[in-house]
């Protein structure tokens, strides 16, 4: 990799200037509004070419919910086809909570691995889930609210860390990456990025309260919410950070001695602590979002089990293929391979993120990778992956220099983007993508 981009120097604390944020924000809706147009369009086109869908509807009180509607029918077109998979359980949570058993809806035992920011948001801005139907709608704007607001201050940080230059291509590159597909529609990912983003943002920038706050926010989203706190640790102590001087440091002492303010930073496990202590009196088991992964079919192992889980199976899928004993019915073999390969492609642009970016950068995307290896299903141990290193935006920083540099930036977009569709035709068709 060659050397670093210049960076520009960073404005004062708190003096951005109005017209630096809609300039982010006009690149941001230059990214957003194409992207989603290749999802929605591409759901929507299944559904008036009445594809054959792999399994029945399920759940359709939560993901068909506009039968009484007027203009349901459109209302059914636009909104039902992507309240698939894992969107149910959110918009069960966000509609009847985490304790409501009744027929017609996903058990409770699998609740609680579905972490409560995300459906509570939606429940409250649905009216405490005034009907089915304006839950499903409202998740979708919280989704793509949260999506479009990432997308704004991802550009003023790229910006901060790389220049103008690589600030729109970094936009597109995440908005159309294969599984970009999950931002803006019942999932957590978008609201995640812009936790992420968020804290990345406020410690570069100085804001120690509200990075202490995204990080709170993000741990009462997902598990993997806690381990910003290390690439915020690493700003804190090393920086590079906008509010305040340096001292002159030899090895790993830290650049940044510690003061008051680094109390922020103990914020970042309250999110999953509050979430505990509401199981606890709620269900009567504080880890309950830990055991509900059983449900699942998942099981923990360590990491260095995990790596040779998800490259043993990849191996014996590619076996299957090669020797013609695939079996199209099933989702394992081809994914298997696939997430192999997105693990691949997130190590290359982690590392590719350490030697470009500040330590913190990397650092963060390549821990994020040990959730995937330790929470494993038999038989299909990297289950998801290829959507959960799509919130790992560093890497996306990285492929943009990459990708300028040789010129390749619309083509690799383009095929990005073409994958997406792809991803979002059998998404919509109930095959599982991730």
């Amino acid at each position: 990799m060659s050397p670093r981009p210049d960076r520009p120097e960073l404005p004062v604390r708190g003096s951005l200037a109005a017209s630096q944020w809609r300039e982010s924000a006009r690149q941001a809706w230059s990214a957003f509004w194409p992207s989603r147009l290749v999802v929605f369009g591409a759901a929507i086109w299944v559904t008036l070419a009445r594809l054959t869908p792999s399994a029945e509807v399920q759940y359709p009180r939560l993901s068909h919910p506009f039968g009484g509607w007027p203009a349901s029918g459109v209302f059914d077109l636009v909104f039902s086809p992507l309240a698939q998979w894992d969107s149910v359980h959110y918009l069960t949570i966000a509609f009847y909570g985490y304790a409501a058993n009744q027929p017609g809806l996903p058990p409770t035992e699998m609740r609680p691995a579905f972490f409560p920011l995300y459906p509570g948001v939606v429940r409250l801005f649905s009216g405490f889930g005034a009907s089915p139907g304006l839950v499903l709608i409202v998740a979708y704007l919280v989704s793509l609210t949260c999506f479009f607001a990432a997308l704004v201050l991802l550009h003023r940080l790229t910006v901060i860390e790389l220049g103008e230059r690589y600030g729109r291509p970094a936009l597109m590159l995440i908005a159309f990456f294969p599984t970009a597909l999950f931002f803006g529609i019942p999932y957590t990912e978008s609201m995640f990025l812009l936790l992420a983003v968020g804290a990345f943002f406020a410690a570069r920038t100085g804001h120690w309260a509200l990075a202490g706050i995204a990080m709170a926010l993000a741990s009462a989203t997902r598990v993997p919410g806690l381990l910003l706190a290390v690439p915020v640790a690493l700003l804190y102590l090393y920086g590079p950070r906008a509010d305040r001087e340096p001292v002159e440091s030899r090895g790993l002492w830290p650049r940044y001695p510690i003061r008051p303010d680094a109390a922020w930073l103990l914020l970042a496990p309250l999110g999953l602590i509050a979430f505990s202590v509401y199981l606890h009196f709620r269900l009567g088991d504080a880890m309950a979002w830990q055991h509900a992964q059983t449900a699942f079919g998942r099981h923990t192992v360590d990491p260095l089990t995990g790596i040779w889980n998800g490259l043993s199976e990849a191996a014996k899928s590619l076996g299957h293929v090669v020797n013609g004993t695939y079996n199209q019915n099933t989702i394992y073999d081809h994914l298997n391979i696939a997430q192999v390969l997105f693990v691949a492609f997130a190590v290359v642009g982690g590392v590719g993120a350490l030697r470009l970016l500040p330590a913190a950068y990397g650092t963060w995307v390549l821990i994020s990778l040990v959730p995937t290896f330790v929470s494993q299903s038999p038989g299909f141990p990297l289950f998801s992956v290829s959507r959960f290193i799509a919130v790992l935006f560093p890497i996306f920083l990285w492929l943009a220099v990459v990708c300028e540099r040789k010129r390749i930036t619309p083509t690799v977009v383009a095929l990005f983007a073409a994958g997406m569709a792809v991803f979002t035709v059998q998404f919509t068709l109930w095959y599982f993508v991730a």
